[in-house]
């Protein structure tokens, strides 16, 4: 790792320097930001970002204002795992997080302007309501960007990462690499209180955890002319892990000096990942397009836990190989046509191979225990069939409606083998009205179907909670209805709201509950309700401080169920009540640059078992940085992340038969983990 970090400072060192943007940008001066035009699709030219310092494509969306980057979900499939950024138009084909790696590819000076597509041009991303279109500059040349970032974490230790990447056109081929490697730390420190189920304190643990997380990665793609469309390819590879180390000392009732027992857990995780994505563009005249997507993922992960007390040791070893392959066809009309349909199918295959072994040695040799579900291989062929139709009622209001046709065969080999198939309806429909090029309405209806996590087919433990769990075989997706209204209002140099009030319907809700052998699982638990409030704004303070902008970003949520252990209603597993960030980003152009704090919400919410609930709270963090481009060449950042440290509370009651029975025992959970201080040094050439 340190090799590879200097390897890759070296570069961005003896980088040829940055263009220059301009007079004013010689005389230390940077031009105010760009008139943003107004229309039905908000735009924002690149002269709009001059003042944030971007380094890359990644760094102007992220000052996009009102616009959120979603990386999309990690679902099955290509079309419901849509994220909301399109690349001249089109949605690049990578999955599992690959949309950051691309935009960190894409120089800045590589992006002429950036388009918001509010409701009906956003057939490419497919749900969202609001979707970025960068718009890339045709005459574009070769350039590149690298970066180095040493973060300090509580423990002492300086950690490395670093990037480097270049596009340049080959034999008239579009064509970028990338290079990444990064060491991440997490120092922590915990205290356990055991009590009775009358609150008297028995036992104190104190533990220390040194966790770290290496990744490795290299990304290539590549476009050109073939066939009278246009071919793109995307190549991912990485490599990743996490390890710890955690020890752990007991008490008896208050801690003291001496300690009465000792633990050591030691943590594994390996894994490593290819993904291959392609994509054929071909216009077909009179605004009809149509494409062909292909992407096929390979991964293998291995686990492996040491859990050590005194005369016991429990010892775990996992296995895990998922696969993914999709082919998926549309043909679209695009433009301004009073009748826009799009048609299409897709058809998935998905497979997981897990293996767990699980041992307890209490006093005479490591002894197997059983665990329902422990080998199983699950498969699934999946089709999806659909059309969408989005129909301009008048010169303000439009219609959008689609349905899709899902079919799907799942089978589950092993101890429990089962095979079933299964069928849904997914209907859409959604009215859009833009009074205004600053304003727009949507209400929209949209039916959904979950998709299955194969891990929860397998077996799996968790031995620093004792908490080992069965696979189900047996699992259904849960089925989702979601109502909406969202207002998205947009004026001046960079002011935008977005408001939405959502109602969700749940059906066949998965929970926690009691297999037939007697193991926990996830299983369907019955119906349930999720409401709430989201905004998204960016407010410019120049009345107050010149070049100062605040952007929000929150969530305030409830959500309701009958529980099927107690008989009483809940709130759903791990939903929080309120999630909510901030940020102050102050401008000195003069200067070349910026400050800016950070603030998230303290978040908590709640997890069922049969037997326990668990609640988690996290508390509130604040974070703040500097970065300039008065260093020449540089855009340097120091940045404090968690400053206040990073906090965390869970608290776990223990109920005796099941959680309808009486409390019998709690276990109260704090962890600091402490500060995190960077700097960082990135380069464009």
């Amino acid at each position: 790792m340190n090799s590879l970090s200097l390897m890759l400072a070296g570069v961005a060192a003896t980088a040829a320097p940055m263009e220059e943007t301009g007079p004013a940008q010689r005389l230390g001066q940077e031009a105010p930001p760009a008139a943003v035009p107004t229309g039905p699709d908000p735009v924002y030219p690149a002269d709009f970002y001059k003042p944030f310092q971007p380094q890359t494509a990644l760094d102007m969306l992220e000052r996009t204002p009102g616009f959120l980057l979603s990386e999309g979900s990690s679902v099955r499939g290509f079309g419901g795992a849509a994220g909301n950024v399109l690349i001249d138009g089109q949605r690049p084909t990578v999955k599992g997080g690959g949309i950051t790696e691309v935009l960190r590819r894409i120089a800045a000076s590589r992006v002429e302007r950036i388009v918001l597509l509010r409701g009906t041009d956003a057939a490419e991303a497919q749900g969202q309501t609001l979707v970025a279109n960068l718009v890339l500059r045709a005459d574009a040349g070769g350039s590149g960007n690298a970066s180095l970032t040493l973060s300090h974490t509580a423990d002492g230790v300086v950690s490395p990462s670093a990037r480097i990447s270049h596009a340049r056109r080959i034999a008239g081929w579009q064509t970028n690499i990338e290079l990444s490697g990064e060491m991440a730390r997490f120092p922590t420190d915990g205290i356990y209180l055991d009590r009775e189920a009358t609150g008297a304190l028995y036992r104190t643990r104190k533990e220390h955890i040194a966790g770290k997380a290496p990744e490795y990665g290299l990304a290539l793609s590549t476009s050109g002319a073939l066939g009278g469309g246009t071919l793109t390819v995307n190549l991912r590879l990485n490599k990743d892990g996490y390890s710890s180390r955690r020890g752990i000392d007991i008490f008896e009732g208050t801690a003291d000096d001496s300690p009465d027992a000792r633990r050591d857990i030691a943590y594994d995780e390996k894994g490593r990942s290819g993904e291959l994505g392609l994509d054929w563009t071909r216009r077909l005249g009179s605004g009809w397009t149509a494409k062909l997507v292909g992407l096929g993922r390979i991964e293998r992960y291995e686990t492996d836990e040491d859990y050590v007390e005194a005369d016991y040791r429990g010892l775990s070893s996992q296995m895990e190989k998922p696969s993914e392959f999709v082919a998926r066809t549309t043909v679209t009309r695009e433009g301004n046509h009073p009748l826009r349909p799009e048609f299409g199918a897709e058809i998935a295959y998905n497979r997981l191979s897990s293996r767990l072994d699980y041992a307890e040695d209490t006093g005479g040799g490591l002894i197997p225990v059983a665990l329902a579900n422990a080998r199983t291989r699950v498969s699934e062929m999946r089709g999806e069939a659909f059309a969408n139709l989005t129909v301009r009622l008048t010169g303000h209001l439009n219609l959008e409606t689609g349905m899709a046709a899902e079919f799907s065969r799942i089978r589950v080999t092993g101890e429990a083998a089962q095979e079933q198939s299964l069928s849904y309806l997914k209907p859409s429909a959604a009215l859009v009205w833009s009074p205004a090029g600053s304003t727009q309405l949507r209400l929209g209806l949209r039916r959904t179907v979950d998709q299955l996590d194969f891990g929860d087919f397998a077996a799996s433990v968790n031995q620093a909670d004792g908490r080992p769990l069965g696979g189900n075989s047996g699992l259904r997706p849960a089925r989702v209805t979601r109502a909406l209204a969202r207002l998205d209002h947009r004026w001046g140099k960079g002011g935008a709201i977005a408001l939405e009030a959502y109602h969700q319907w749940h059906a066949g809700l998965l929970g926690y509950l009691l297999l037939a052998s007697g193991d926990e699982a996830l299983g369907t638990i019955g119906d349930g309700r999720q409401w709430g409030i989201s905004a998204q704004g960016t407010l410019p303070l120049e009345a107050l401080l010149k070049g100062a902008r605040l952007t929000v970003d929150g969530t305030w949520r409830g959500s309701r169920l009958r529980d099927p252990v107690t008989g009483r209603t809940r709130a759903m597993d791990d939903i929080p009540a309120q999630s909510l960030t901030a940020e102050l980003r102050h401008d000195l152009p003069a200067l070349k640059s910026s400050w800016g704090l950070t603030w998230t919400a303290p978040e908590e919410a709640s997890v069922f078992y049969t037997g326990e609930v668990l609640r988690w709270r996290e508390r509130a963090l604040w974070g703040a940085y500097v970065e300039t481009t008065a260093l020449a060449g540089f855009k340097t950042t120091l940045r404090a992340a968690a400053f206040n440290g990073q906090d965390a509370y869970r608290m776990r009651r223990f109920h005796a038969p099941s959680r309808a029975g009486a409390l019998y025992g709690s276990e109260q959970r704090d962890q600091q983990s402490g500060a995190v201080f960077s700097l960082a040094l990135a380069r464009a050439f």
